[in-house]
């Protein structure tokens, strides 16, 4: 069986981001969303996702282009005097492996998000990190570790198949050169989660891809998926959004946003068969914490979940 989980990350981010998940949601084709808690609009999107208990809410831990949760003074090593995270995920996991102590920091910083998150009182249904810096040796350990006092049992492995290369030739360099760092940093990974306790998708779409998932990229992803679960995830939005403009002008959120809604790709998905589904409902086993129930498969898009996914 061919199943898709279709998530939003940055949710939180932004006020534009957090309405086009949901509309995305409500009328479209997603199904998950993945809460920053250091997002500049996160009680924005903490309050959509109370009122919609079908969307299926996981937590976005964050160490990278946006405002930290705990003050300069605790965590020097990971913050500039603003208190803002480095913009440069390179020269940030450079300095990770440099500087004494770093672990420490980047641990406390990441429980403060995940308090702030279950402040929420909505249950984690997977957790990820932005820029997926949990792929990193030392942060791993420590996503690792929350996921397990949490009872979070879903993560993705930021590792994307040659093939997909070949789907859209726009950025080739860019993007091979994307795929390749990632398979390096990847080596070893899935066996580690695996180890932890925790369960992947089988692919994903959106490493090389991403900020560009529009409609005729997706309509060659879908017709190519295979068999077992694939995460899609799309960062959908508006453009004139100056949050996006400032971290993520490279970005077209409007056209994630418009493919999310692509009737065509309603279509699509239901002709190949493609059954919609979330983290929860995408594994034989339902997650420790989880009511999982899967979803109809026979309209595409159309998220129905009895008694919601999450508390709140």
């Amino acid at each position: 069986m061919k199943q898709l989980v279709t998530n939003g990350d940055d949710f939180g981010y932004a006020r534009s981001m957090n309405d086009a998940i949901l509309r995305a949601h409500k009328h479209g084709l997603l199904t998950s969303a993945s809460l920053m808690p250091c997002g500049f609009d996160f009680d924005h999107a903490v309050d959509l996702a109370r009122h919609t208990p079908t969307l299926s809410v996981g937590v976005h831990l964050c160490l990278l282009q946006a405002r930290a949760i705990l003050p300069h003074a605790e965590i020097p090593a990971i913050t500039d005097a603003a208190g803002d995270f480095h913009n440069n995920p390179l020269l940030a996991g450079v300095k990770w492996f440099l500087i004494p102590g770093v672990a420490r920091q980047i641990e406390r910083e990441l429980r403060a998000q995940m308090d702030k998150f279950l402040a929420t009182g909505l249950r984690p249904s997977h957790i990820n990190t932005h820029m997926h810096l949990h792929a990193h040796p030392v942060v791993f350990p420590l996503i690792a570790k929350l996921g397990q006092e949490h009872g979070i049992r879903f993560l993705r492995v930021p590792r994307e198949g040659l093939s997909s290369l070949f789907l859209d030739r726009r950025f080739f360099k860019q993007k091979l050169a994307r795929l390749v760092f990632f398979w390096l940093l990847t080596i070893g990974l899935r066996k580690k989660i695996a180890r932890a306790g925790f369960r992947s998708p089988d692919a994903i779409h959106g490493l090389l891809q991403t900020g560009h998932l529009d409609e005729d990229y997706l309509t060659r992803a879908l017709c190519h998926l295979q068999d077992g679960v694939t995460e899609i995830y799309f960062h959908p939005g508006h453009d004139n959004d100056p949050v996006l403009h400032r971290w993520q002008p490279e970005y077209n959120h409007a056209g994630e946003a418009a493919a999310l809604l692509s009737p065509k790709l309603k279509r699509l998905i239901r002709d190949l068969g493609i059954r919609l589904t979330y983290f929860e409902a995408a594994i034989d086993e339902p997650l420790a914490g989880h009511d999982a129930k899967p979803l109809p498969s026979s309209e595409a898009g159309s998220v129905d979940v009895a008694g919601g996914k999450h508390g709140g």
